[in-house]
């Protein structure tokens, strides 16, 4: 069985070794065949190279590794560690998520399309996408349409999944820098969408008389995030002329705290409570504990953590960072008698909390 594996993984990703050797110092020393020669090797076995990205994307992803190393999601550790463009990392990611679950023989299949170029990684995630609006599939269904949409070019793949049923696609929703100080944005809304912005811009026309969407989506978004933040965690409007530390900041100031946070102040993911910590801790007899929140702890947490995800890697030191989807954590567990003040409270991203167990095993094993 070994060698079979070995025999299957040779032909499926085999090394560079001998594609770069004898090896070619100067290019422009061969003939022209010889380099279109050599180009088209090349480019093969790049395409043998992603169908193994693809299958340790799968398994990093089955074990949550990036969550241990402090990134909230496989879109952040592919982009900052691997390197890869935005959109690069979700063609891979998109890809990979469609075939995961496919029988091996499938699988392998998918990955030899892939290698010889008949399915491209844009294919793969794009029939991944498109498989969302679609009711639940089986993997004969799936490998169908995959089928339909091999050896076309971007449109024509668009095309197909029409034809097969797919709903019109939309636009992507596209979010990119225009300068140091500017991004542009482009969605596609509904009509409904469409009436509540021009309502809202009735309603807020002294503030917003030239009728500007985009000065209006911001005071939308500094209203309802206020509400949010007030209802959420307690956090209290500030005084008139006051700074205001919330989330309505750059993508950059999202992704990490507001402010750079002693290694005292933060409890890291990897570590139990310290005997002067636990002190702090006051376990309570289980009929007078409440997993109730009060809203001045909330609000003192939420500014001590800076409104943002508290794990921190312990080789690195880097911190997670993240504001999406925050959560209140026990650090001394409530089943295991821990109370809901101030001290045991932290916040960490959705990912982060749920998957609190398994990143503790991987950071104590290594």
């Amino acid at each position: 069985m070994k060698d079979m594996n070995s025999q299957r993984n040779s032909i499926l990703y085999p090394t560079t070794q001998k594609l770069l050797e004898p090896e070619i110092s100067n290019l422009q020393k061969l003939g022209s065949d010889d380099l279109l020669s050599y180009t088209q090797k090349l480019a093969a076995s790049e395409r043998k190279i992603y169908a193994a990205v693809i299958e340790a994307l799968e398994e990093i992803e089955r074990r949550k590794l990036y969550l241990a190393k402090g990134y909230s999601s496989l879109f952040l550790f592919c982009t900052e560690v691997l390197r890869y463009s935005a959109g690069a990392a979700q063609r891979r990611i998109e890809s990979m998520r469609l075939i995961k679950n496919f029988p091996m023989a499938q699988k392998t299949e998918v990955k030899v399309k892939l290698q010889r170029g008949n399915l491209s990684l844009s294919h793969l995630s794009r029939v991944s996408k498109a498989l969302r609006s679609l009711p639940p599939q089986s993997c004969h269904e799936k490998m169908k349409l995959l089928s339909q949409v091999e050896n076309t070019t971007q449109r024509e793949c668009e095309r197909k999944l029409i034809e097969a049923g797919v709903p019109g696609i939309k636009k992507r929703e596209d979010f990119r820098a225009v300068s140091e100080s500017s991004y542009r944005l482009s969605v596609t809304v509904d009509e409904e969408t469409k009436e509540l912005l021009e309502k809202f811009m009735g309603l807020t026309a002294h503030q917003n008389p030239w009728a500007s969407r985009e000065k209006a989506l911001k005071i939308a978004l500094k209203l309802a995030l206020q509400e949010v933040e007030k209802r959420k965690f307690g956090v209290r409007g500030k005084k008139k002329g006051a700074e205001s530390r919330n989330m309505m900041t750059s993508k950059a100031e999202v992704r990490r705290p507001a402010r750079k946070k002693k290694a005292s102040e933060v409890v890291s993911a990897t570590e139990a409570l310290s005997p002067a910590d636990s002190k702090e801790v006051v376990v309570q007899p289980k009929s007078n504990r409440s997993r109730h929140i009060p809203r001045s702890v909330r609000a003192e947490v939420w500014e001590r953590d800076g409104g943002a995800c508290v794990f921190v890697e312990p080789d690195s030191g880097r911190a997670c960072g993240s504001s999406f989807g925050l959560e209140w954590d026990h650090v001394w567990e409530f089943s295991r008698g821990g109370d809901s003040s101030a001290s045991n409270l932290r916040l960490l991203c959705r990912r982060h909390n749920n998957g609190r167990q398994r990143w503790e095993r991987e950071s104590s094993i290594d």
